[in-house]
């Protein structure tokens, strides 16, 4: 009996020796795979950061690289590696996504050198530094299609018959911007994107104006176009809005909310009442809208005529785009804009006349004191421009 009992025993040992092998042969094949993958993961990284860094962080030579407008971040790496500034396309894809900021990236033609990091790479692009390689022309968002053709002719651009044949063309551009197809659309108000240009002694009349057109687009379809899908209006009644905000905004917190006044009085039926509208449509530009200009018959005076105006009246930054196709929900139907910059919103009617009368009274403070100071430097044989400036605030706010 003793000797079967040792057998038992020492048959338990061995079954229990047996069910440990397999485990124990799993634990270890773990432990190597877990080094194995950490060995993976450290030389992943470890490449990631070597492919991160310059191509030849020795280099002197520096070469211009052009991104085209639209260009999405899988494309620009590859017109990099292609002039072999990085090392690895997907490298850099990732590191620009690491920063948030891949939509910021704007085109353009960029001095590069292979010392350059990726980092110090998209750093540049998002930073929009160009290569200064023309004329340099900026379009002041705000500009109206005069002024622009004035400051290209100043900087001896191009013969201003063409550029205002051009503008009055709009189907010469169509065939590449097809946003301009629209029957609606006579001219190309609106389209000329402002923003600083570069230009090479030479450059065409039309290939300057598809450069901002060109821009336009790239900066509609990134961050507008999305909203107006989902709105009532449409991509050119967005764009006319965008330019009547571009034109009454005093501060970029105002936009929003001054698109909502001018969308809920259009639900309305109201007449939108914009000085700067009708200022468009007047033969000359005025220190302030008088009430006899109210009278004017113009497509573009919206005292007397109800909806929105038949075509923009500015060229729209991408702060009034934006709020154009995403405006905030309020319930105002007026503001004021007072001396200081400062809105004062109102729902009603009478609200808005308490408003109007406080702005008429520092306005008309404002320039007895500015008139006062001016007669004064006068007597002493001096003058201040800004002392002479005419307010430009509505003096027609009141009105209903």
């Amino acid at each position: 009996m003793s000797t079967n009992k040792a057998r038992n025993t020492k048959n338990k040992k061995n079954t229990k020796k047996a069910r440990r092998r397999p485990r124990i042969r799993i634990f270890r094949l773990l432990i190597v795979i877990f080094i194995l993958l950490g060995m993976l993961s450290l030389a992943g990284n470890l490449y990631y950061k070597s492919a991160s860094k310059p191509v030849n962080p020795n280099s002197t030579i520096s070469r211009v690289v052009d991104i085209p407008a639209g260009a999405n971040v899988k494309q620009i790496a590859t017109i990099l590696k292609d002039q072999d500034m990085i090392k690895n396309k997907k490298v850099f894809v990732a590191n620009v996504k690491e920063t948030g900021k891949a939509e910021q990236i704007k085109s353009g033609k960029y001095k590069l050198s292979q010392n350059m990091s990726n980092d110090q790479i998209i750093d540049k692009l998002i930073k929009g530094q160009v290569h200064q390689d023309g004329i340099k022309v900026t379009i002041p968002e705000g500009s109206i299609s005069t002024e622009i053709v004035n400051l290209l002719v100043k900087k001896n651009l191009g013969d201003r018959k063409k550029f205002v044949k051009l503008f009055r063309t709009p189907s010469e551009f169509s065939d590449k911007h097809s946003f301009l197809k629209d029957s609606r659309i006579t001219t190309l108000e609106g389209f000329l994107y402002p923003e600083t240009y570069y230009f090479k002694k030479g450059t065409s009349e039309k290939d300057i104006f598809d450069k901002m057109l060109s821009e336009f687009d790239r900066n509609y379809k990134k961050s507008i176009s999305a909203n107006v899908k989902k709105n009532k209006y449409n991509f050119y009644d967005t764009i006319i809005m965008a330019s009547i905000i571009e034109k009454e905004a005093v501060k970029d917190e105002d936009r929003p909310i001054i698109a909502s006044v001018f969308y809920n009085r259009l639900a309305k039926k109201m007449k939108l009442q914009s000085d700067a509208v009708l200022q468009y449509g007047l033969p000359e530009r005025k220190g302030k809208v008088l009430y006899s200009d109210l009278k004017v018959e113009s497509a573009y005076n919206l005292y007397i005529h109800h909806g929105l105006p038949p075509t923009p009246i500015a060229s729209p930054g991408l702060k009034s785009m934006i709020a154009a196709s995403r405006p905030s929900k309020t319930d105002y139907l007026y503001f004021v804009t007072n001396v200081n910059g400062v809105n004062s919103y109102s729902k009603t009617f009478e609200e808005h006349d308490k408003n109007a009368k406080n702005y008429h009274k520092e306005r008309d403070a404002k320039e007895k004191a500015n008139q006062e100071k001016a007669s004064t430097t006068d007597k002493k044989g001096t003058s201040s421009a800004t002392d002479k400036k005419t307010s430009t605030s509505s003096d027609t706010s009141q009105t209903n």
